[in-house]
């Protein structure tokens, strides 16, 4: 995996799903103070956590933007 170095103010959402993503983990990651990004990323993490709909919303989207690129 590539080394990813996070400027201050900047955060990265860190995502592993198995292929059907019934396994999902999701970590932060940031630099510098807890700021706007670092919160952004920690909203999105905890929807596709603890919001089934939004989960599903967000594995539809993925699942129709594969399919659009064959």
């Amino acid at each position: 995996m590539a080394k990813i170095i996070l400027k201050d103010q900047q955060a990265a959402l860190i995502l592993s799903a198995s292929e059907d993503c019934l396994d999902l983990e999701v970590d932060i990651a940031y630099e510098g103070q807890l700021g706007m990004a670092a919160g952004l990323c920690e909203v999105i993490a905890r929807r596709l956590i603890e919001d089934e709909s939004f989960r599903h919303e967000m594995l539809t989207q993925v699942k129709q933007n594969a399919a659009e690129d064959f």
